[in-house]
């Protein structure tokens, strides 16, 4: 009977803690048919959209070999020149900024400005020049802004003269000497 008592108490316990786990997730589920028929919606709007993306490919790669077919060899010869001039001219914009953005890394770290890709996509650009002007005003930007934080921050009231001395000019030295516990 102890032993029933303790193996609900267990199970109870597992359960609350499960209960717990999946609230953390914001997602919860009351039995396992519930869970299944949840992860089965999600795999069948995932297998429909990638169905969807490569039918269209399919169709757009049949089309082109329609269009091609239709051609004459000259024409088609062509058309495969142009899309191989396309292909490469993408490859080279790429290739362009990779190196804009390893150049702009450089800089950045140059300049004693934290190089993390999300601050090189924000600056970066299609050419070095803008890229360069857009570096140069982030820096400007946060040396301003140190600037303006550390003047705020260092502003005092400036001592008037009778603030060295204490009333019935005695300075802080002498009170200081008089009080000293160590003599």
């Amino acid at each position: 009977m102890e032993n029933t008592a303790a193996q609900n108490e267990v199970v109870d316990e597992q359960a609350e803690d499960k209960q717990e786990e999946v609230k953390k997730d914001g997602i919860s589920f009351e039995s396992q048919s519930e869970l299944d028929s949840f992860m089965d919606k999600k795999v069948s709007k995932a297998i429909e959209t990638a169905r969807s993306k490569w039918e269209e490919e399919a169709k757009e790669r049949e089309d082109k070999a329609k269009k091609l077919a239709r051609m004459t060899e000259a024409d088609r010869i062509k058309a495969e020149q142009a899309d191989r001039d396309k292909e490469l001219s993408k490859r080279e914009q790429e290739l362009k900024r990779l190196e804009y953005s390893i150049q702009a890394k450089s800089t950045l770290a140059e300049a004693g400005l934290p190089n993390e890709d999300e601050l090189v996509s924000l600056i970066l650009s299609d050419d070095v020049e803008t890229t360069n002007n857009n570096i140069n005003y982030l820096k400007k930007l946060i040396a301003d802004s140190v600037n303006k934080r550390v003047d705020e921050l260092s502003k005092q009231k400036t001592p008037n003269a009778s603030s060295t001395k204490l009333s019935g000019a005695v300075s802080i030295a002498e009170l200081a000497q008089k009080n000293r516990v160590i003599k």
